[in-house]
């Protein structure tokens, strides 16, 4: 006997990012073909080339607290690096979004899966133990370090940067009692715990889960890490332009921050609630076209193997896709090798949206922050411009969304996301209103 899979439709959406703080502000924006990647203002920086970024502006988690979480949240506000507290703001968001703040469910039934990044400590916490061990000819003395420096390090220090440590704040502050899991790979995180937390639901261990992502890279150390890399921006004009997904000019990442928290909830579970759905996650797939040197398949293999995957999961023929949301890096290996895996799985002709030129690389924020703006659009019936591909690159044979945007009536669409080292993400989305019956 087969037994059904439970349905899992999304009641919930938080997301702050470059583009602004709530559903409203991202929207306005993405309709608008307004992008929030502009000069670094968080710090000074010399000695690259391009000093553009998707920084989030006037954000203060406290104002966007639930009023019985606000004296929690501003007694633990010290122990929160900066990718914490953009991830619990936007639960805030979600969490009354799905209207979950007056109650009517089992806390033991409520799960959290969240995908995170390398969170990097402030500077100035560390550097009265590395100066105490560094010696005059700038060697570093390890001893001294451990008997004299780290003596001067916050006791709790560590807490503020583990990644596991946005889902703690979130689950404590919404007595969420059921599975938690903290995911970390880069890009493709935010999908990956997305896709846990439909299959959690789906195998009747919850009947709701918050997922999602959260990362800031606007820190000396996430610039460094991309210059040592080599996959910074290398763009010399105006820094809204900097990030070129598809566009036959890109030459680079330009790093950002965000949040984007959604909540998942079982069909039945949703309807009893009377909770407002904004669409069903029918399908999931993930894979791994990493190369022993390094890098991805510059065929987007792993980029098929897990749209393949999302599509069988789903049970949608290609063809009944309306748009692709792309992970569209702006590097000219990566963004060509999405292309070809889209081309071989649909052909030329579905539409292809490269988000990131609107809020540079959210790292393990941008597949819950998309998949946010994906389902607005479907909402919308408009599929927004991507931002910044002026001209497509005549090697990319799919069809960019650009020159402003389109109208669209087909709710269907797949988010994908993938990093540096091959591992991607996939998740099949039917926007709109849920057919019960069906």
């Amino acid at each position: 006997m087969v037994v059904p899979r439970r349905r899992v439709v999304i009641t919930g959406l938080g997301v702050i990012s470059p583009l602004g703080i709530g559903l409203e502000a991202t929207w306005s924006a993405l309709r608008e073909g307004r992008g929030g990647v502009g000069r670094l203002e968080a710090f000074p920086i010399e000695g690259l080339p391009c000093d553009a970024a998707g920084e989030v502006k006037d954000f203060s988690p406290k104002a966007l607290a639930i009023d019985k979480h606000r004296k929690a949240l501003q007694k633990n506000l010290k122990y929160m690096a900066r990718d914490i507290q953009l991830a619990v703001a936007a639960a805030e968001l979600a969490v009354v979004d799905s209207g979950l703040v007056s109650g009517g469910f089992d806390p033991s039934r409520i799960g959290i899966d969240l995908g995170a990044g390398m969170i990097s400590t402030d500077l100035d916490e560390l550097a009265p133990a590395i100066n105490l061990a560094t010696r005059d000819d700038g060697s570093f003395d390890y001893e001294v370090y451990g008997k004299e420096g780290i003596p001067e390090i916050e006791p709790l220090w560590m807490l503020k940067y583990l990644p596991n440590m946005l889902a703690c704040h979130i689950s404590i502050l919404n007595d969420c009692r059921g599975p938690s899991n903290t995911i970390t790979q880069g890009e493709a995180a935010s999908n990956a715990a997305i896709g846990e937390a439909f299959r959690i639901i789906q195998r009747g261990q919850a009947d709701l889960m918050i997922t999602g992502g959260a990362d800031s890279k606007i820190h000396p150390l996430s610039f460094v890490r991309m210059k040592l890399n080599g996959v910074n921006s290398r763009w010399e004009g105006d820094p809204s332009a900097a990030c070129r997904p598809f566009d036959a000019r890109r030459c680079g990442v330009v790093p950002g921050e965000g949040a984007g928290i959604i909540v998942l909830e079982e069909l039945d579970h949703a309807l009893q609630r009377g909770s407002k759905i904004y669409g069903e996650l029918v399908g999931f797939g993930s894979a791994c076209d990493a190369r022993p040197r390094g890098g991805i398949d510059p065929d987007g293999r792993g980029t098929e193997l897990a749209v393949l995957g999302a599509l069988r999961d789903s049970r949608i023929d290609p063809a009944r896709v309306g748009h692709v949301n792309a992970q569209g890096w702006s590097t000219v290996e990566a963004d060509l090798a999405e292309a070809r895996a889209y081309s071989r799985v649909f052909g030329p002709n579905v539409p292809v949206l490269g988000l990131k030129g609107y809020t540079g690389n959210t790292a393990s924020g941008c597949g819950s922050i998309e998949l946010i703006a994906s389902l607005l659009a479907t909402q919308a019936g408009l599929l927004p411009s991507t931002l910044n591909c002026d001209e497509l690159d005549p090697q990319i044979e799919v069809d960019v969304v650009r020159g402003g945007p389109r109208e669209s009536d087909n709710p269907v669409f797949v988010n994908l996301n993938f990093n540096r080292y091959g591992q991607v993400a996939a998740l099949a989305v039917r926007g709109g209103p849920v057919d019960a019956s069906r």
